[in-house]
């Protein structure tokens, strides 16, 4: 049977390694969350994905009793198993500055237990250069091997869109590129078990690269849109409407504006590149402005909030403002970098009173309410920044919590306007 070995079990590792398990490769997954591990014995996990009809908890579990999925912390063990080796761990931003401090320990823990014949393929995003700059010598470090000539070393970006993960690891075509012919042909072999559309690129840097440009690109797309929605407000018109006409010319795909950009992917990309161009002294001055706009964009939807308020007699400060849904992104339970918590936060920081409810996370948080009713009482302001599909909008049943002529300001459109106002809402939106 072969086995491969996966480190970062993650919102990519987990349902990566839970692919290849159903293709009946028995999977060493590696974290160093010990709790995390042990949960994962069990059974649990904090990420939703469903595939054909089954949840990944269901999945996780049929691929531990089937022998094929064995969660560790011990990278030792994993390596002991297997000559095939997969890194899904992320670099993190703090305050603007890359934390490659985990990446680089994972890449050293795998050094030293690598072995002849061994393949390392990263599928971290990662700035460009990574693969060749600062694996390839720990790795080699580490071991006391040389790579090309006693192991091999590749780069495959991701491109799953979480909820989807299952589907697009097989269905997503993937590229791929090596530090020599031969690691790009093992890799290639690795990834084809579960993928057959596989895009062979000349070096890893190509790979890197694409991987932050294709993130970027939308960075900068919905920065655009949002621009647009600052402006369809001005002129009182429909911001989805413009961009759904305009959307309707077969050369043109504008995104959607919402109240920021949240996650990894598309936030920390520029960050990535950023990463290598500012010791370039290349401004890349498209990349920095899409950034500054969506990053600004919570304070703009506060801004509006903020001018409903005024007209009613009313200041943020001593307002109460319930937001129903927090995670990154529609049906995520992922709040990483989420707009709806910057958002959060920048009321606070206005004097602003805030609750949130969102089933989807995992965790005990200050400010966080159990039900939509307690999240809604007494709210002079009600903020849907997402749509999570296990969350019942019912206005009929918020009007008898929130305050009477409550503000909603619905970022999704999942509520009609008519409905809200008749009911005596303030109704906004993007």
């Amino acid at each position: 049977m072969d086995s491969i070995a996966v480190f970062g079990l993650g919102f990519v590792g987990l349902p990566l390694s839970l692919t290849y398990a159903m293709y009946g490769v028995r999977v060493y997954g590696v974290d160093i969350n010990k709790e995390y591990v042990e949960r994962l014995k069990n059974y649990q996990t904090h990420i939703l994905e469903n595939y054909n009809g089954k949840t990944i908890q269901e999945i996780l579990k049929e691929s531990i009793q089937k022998g094929l999925f064995i969660p560790t912390t011990s990278a030792k063990e994993a390596l002991e198993n297997t000559d095939k080796i997969i890194v899904t761990v992320g670099i993190p931003i703090k305050n603007g500055v890359l934390q490659k401090e985990v990446f680089n320990a994972a890449i050293k823990s795998i050094g030293k237990y690598l072995k002849k014949g061994d393949l390392v393929l990263i599928r971290s995003t990662v700035p460009p250069g990574t693969t060749r700059e600062i694996v390839l010598p720990i790795l080699e470090k580490e071991s006391g091997l040389k790579c090309s000539k006693d192991f091999y070393l590749a780069y495959s970006s991701e491109r799953i869109a979480e909820g989807k993960a299952f589907e697009e690891f097989q269905t997503m075509p993937v590229a791929v590129a090596g530090i020599d012919k031969e690691s790009r042909k093992k890799a290639y072999e690795l990834l084809n078990i579960i993928n057959k559309e596989i895009v062979l690129a000349s070096e890893p840097e190509v790979v890197e690269l694409s991987k932050l440009i294709e993130n970027s690109s939308r960075d900068v797309n919905i920065a655009l849109s949002n621009e647009l929605a600052e402006l369809t407000e001005k002129l009182n018109i429909n911001a989805t409407e413009v961009i759904k006409v305009a959307n309707t010319h077969k050369r043109v795909h504008l995104l959607r504006p919402g109240i920021g950009v949240g996650g990894h992917c598309i936030p920390y990309s520029s960050l990535y590149i950023f990463d290598k161009t500012d010791k370039m002294k290349l401004p890349m001055t498209l990349l920095h402005t899409a950034r500054e706009i969506n990053e600004n964009r919570p304070k703009e939807v506060l801004r509006t909030i903020e001018t409903a308020l005024n007209r009613r007699n009313r200041k943020i400060e001593h307002s109460k403002f319930a937001i129903i849904g927090v995670a990154m992104k529609n049906n995520s339970s992922d709040i990483s970098e989420s707009p709806a918590m910057r958002l959060k936060d920048i009321i606070l920081q206005n004097g602003g009173d805030v609750s949130w409810f969102d089933p989807n996370i995992n965790g005990n948080f200050p400010l966080r309410k159990y039900s939509i009713e307690e999240t809604l009482k007494g709210a002079d302001v009600i903020i849907i920044p997402i749509k999570q599909d296990n969350i019942k909008i019912d206005i009929d049943q918020w009007k008898e919590f929130a305050q009477k002529n409550a503000i909603i300001f619905d970022a999704q459109r999942v509520i009609n306007k008519d409905e809200a106002e008749k009911l005596g809402f303030v109704y906004l939106s993007i």
